[in-house]
């Protein structure tokens, strides 16, 4: 999840409770395409908030936020919901402690939910974790920096490395000790990227890429090795890019999608770049059909190695394996940002939430099917 500061003053946007609730059990056709079905709305509007995959199919959906009654002020949303894929519906679960959005939620091996961070107004330094048996949330130390629109990567250690979202170079990473419930400080990294977009690779080796340095879109990029616990630098990428995201191809190389360069909004790209692992540097990749941004958690691989990316635009594209191009196969009603994309087990993808280009949060949900 990968939202930052400059995300609250340019959108003036939040998240508060929506009573709407359709009551129709069935799936709905949605826009102009057969593949993208409306399901029941979400308890909240919500953009910026976190979805996480539990045990059993079902998607944790926490925080965000949307607008205030006057249009201007920013609500922050401390509750939490939970997606059936069956039923094709979503229940209130218990709240956290605190409200914040563009925090970062990362799904444990026992099925617990690690809520890292975020923003209520400012960068928070506070942690808790989602206990899926239970229901209920266990308060845990404050991390080492307080953070907004960073990542938190689960590594095969069962540690949790924490990256970004701090205005502080000396506090750019940190790592959460499952066991011990503790964060602790790791090697300063060479440069402080805010707000990049990063992956585990299929070695156990995390890749950072783009994001901001001093709120300047940078094009660099960073490798964390987990069993040394330090950082490299990569190649460069060919431009500057923030808002952006990334996922697995087929092959074990990593896909950067999109984003943006300082001029934001009207910065948008269609661009694609490569990550080749063997040769730790970047090269053009597939161009996509619609410029994008804002879409850190709305591009997925597929299971069968397709990326579908359905955020920064209303019309969804999917870049088959082996294919040069991407193709269109879908469309919303609006395009949707700070949405989020979740992989269910029975192939399709939820997509939640998000804000449109009137910048009001939505309660929205839809079922994609390739």
């Amino acid at each position: 999840m990968k939202v930052f500061k400059n995300l609250l003053v340019a959108i003036a946007s939040v998240i508060c409770v929506s009573c709407n609730y359709a009551n129709s059990k069935e799936l709905s056709k949605e826009g102009t395409t057969s593949n993208v079905l409306s399901t029941k709305e979400m308890h909240e509007n919500r953009a910026a908030h976190a979805a996480t995959m539990l045990p059993g199919g079902k998607v944790f959906i926490s925080g965000g936020f949307k607008k205030g009654p006057d249009g201007y002020s920013q609500l922050y949303s401390k509750t939490s919901e939970i997606f059936d894929p069956q039923s094709h519906s979503f229940m209130l679960a218990t709240s956290m402690s605190t409200e914040r959005c563009a925090h970062a939620a990362t799904a444990m091996p026992d099925g617990n939910v690690l809520v890292t961070g975020g923003s209520n107004g400012h960068h928070l330094s506070s942690a808790e974790l989602y206990n899926s048996k239970s229901g209920k949330w266990e308060a845990l130390p404050d991390m080492k920096a307080a953070r907004s629109g960073h990542d938190a990567i689960l590594l095969p250690d069962n540690r949790v490395l924490i990256i970004g979202g701090s205005s502080r170079s000396e506090t750019f990473a940190e790592l959460f000790d499952y066991k011990s419930r503790q964060f602790v400080q790791v090697i300063p990294a060479p440069i402080n990227l805010s707000g990049a977009a990063s992956i585990m690779l299929k070695n156990g080796i995390v890749l950072i890429v783009g994001g901001s340095v001093n709120n300047q879109p940078v094009n660099s990029g960073l490798l964390f090795d987990p069993k040394s616990g330090t950082f490299t630098e990569t190649g460069k990428m060919s431009i500057v890019r923030h808002k952006s995201s990334i996922a697995l191809l087929p092959d074990g190389n990593a896909l950067v999608v999109a984003g943006a360069n300082n001029r934001d909004w009207k910065g948008k790209y269609k661009s694609t770049e490569i990550y080749n692992v063997q040769t730790n540097s970047f090269s053009a990749g597939p161009e996509l059909n619609f410029e994008r941004f804002k879409l850190m958690n709305a591009v997925i691989t597929l299971k069968d190695g397709s990326i579908l990316v359905s955020g920064g635009d209303k019309h969804i594209e999917i870049l088959k394996p082996g294919a040069a191009k991407f193709e269109t196969i879908g469309e919303l009603e609006q395009p949707l940002y700070y949405s989020t994309s979740t992989l269910l087990k029975d192939g399709s993808t939820l997509i939640a939430g998000g804000y449109a280009n009137d910048v009001q949060a939505r309660n929205k949900a839809w079922i994609f099917r390739n």
